[in-house]
């Protein structure tokens, strides 16, 4: 039996429902909206029809979701109940594209997170380099000295090329310096060569998504894995963002998400020293009125948490992947994985 199965099954015994009247904020963790009928390497987002499927469903349950400063706010009040809230990281152009006018028909809102400084100088995020290395490599295996032993990674096929790629990716857990050393020896590795397009939106896009109601957010300048920096360069790259944000779109984050979800106690300095009002974590739970403002948790929920073992959307499993009821299971398998 696998995951899926097993996900589906558990959801039909427990139900899904979110029940109760304390307040409660469910942030939902997305990042890009992608065409139906796309399978890149590195999917990295669900599909426009999943993402459709997701808010009619949530509009059913009368949840139709907010932004997270709204979804705050409904904590603040202490109001009954619960909220959804939803977030988007990075701040790509099918963001504005895809998920914006999804959003627009169901009456929902919701923040983008947006990484300024890449968008600015129309640079791709590191992890499309990797991904745009495997993609159009021809090498048939990939010998990978990377930050532990020496690596034999086959390439024949898409499949191949998955788990090659996954095998790699924990190496750029670095230094923006050493990160950018590393990617140049992989796509040296793969013998690719040339610019890799960003897939950011521009400003006018977010000043799009600004206009209709959405909620921006800072996710630094350069997303690097913030712990990796010294407290001087942490604080430069939060506090960069927000002021570009702020210079570009005439609004001032009040938000901030941890690329890759890192951060220590130096970052939480530096958000606050930035003047933001809360940040989100990419640990999976749910918020209340008392949740730290600066370390509040979002669950994702991609195409694969929301598919029974068809491969249809299934509403019951989902609503069940919202409440937290695999959040447990999943924390075990994690320590277990240590």
């Amino acid at each position: 039996m696998n995951g899926r199965t097993l996900r589906w099954l558990l959801a039909l015994a427990r139900g899904s429902a979110l029940r109760g009247r304390a307040p409660r904020l469910v942030v939902l963790r997305h990042h890009r909206v992608y065409d139906d009928g796309a399978a890149p390497l590195d999917r990295l987002g669900i599909s426009a029809a999943v993402f459709r499927a997701q808010l009619e469903m949530l509009a059913r349950a009368g949840l139709v979701p907010v932004s997270v400063a709204e979804g705050i706010a409904h904590l603040d009040r202490g109001d009954p109940g619960a909220r959804v809230a939803l977030s988007f990281d990075d701040g790509y152009a099918d963001n504005h594209a895809r998920a914006l006018p999804l959003l627009r028909a169901a009456g929902a809102r919701a923040t983008f997170f947006l990484t300024a400084g890449l968008m600015e100088r129309r640079e791709a995020p590191w992890w499309d380099e990797v991904a745009d290395a495997f993609e159009r490599s021809k090498a048939a295996l990939l010998v990978w000295d990377g930050a532990g032993a020496t690596m034999r990674l086959p390439l024949a096929g898409r499949a191949d090329r998955r788990r090659a790629m996954a095998a790699v990716l924990p190496d750029f857990r670095a230094d923006l310096a050493t990160r950018a050393r590393r990617i140049g020896a992989l796509r040296a590795a793969l013998g690719v060569e040339g610019p890799v397009r960003c897939e950011l939106m521009g400003w006018s896009d977010a000043a799009a998504l600004r206009d209709a109601g959405m909620e921006i957010g800072a996710h630094t300048m350069t997303h690097p894995h913030l712990t990796t920096l010294a407290p001087g360069d942490q604080a430069a790259e939060i506090a960069d963002s927000v002021a570009l944000i702020e210079q570009r779109l005439g609004v001032r984050p009040a938000g901030f998400a941890y690329p890759g979800g890192d951060y220590d106690a130096r970052t939480l300095d530096a958000v606050r020293a930035a003047g933001l009002a809360y940040a989100v974590t990419t640990r999976a739970g749910e918020n209340r009125a008392g949740s730290p403002r600066l370390e509040l948790k979002r669950r994702g929920l991609p195409d694969g948490a929301c598919l029974g073992p068809g491969g249809a959307f299934a509403p019951r499993l989902a609503m069940a992947e919202i409440a937290g009821a695999f959040d447990g299971m999943r924390a075990l398998r994690a320590e277990a994985a240590r």
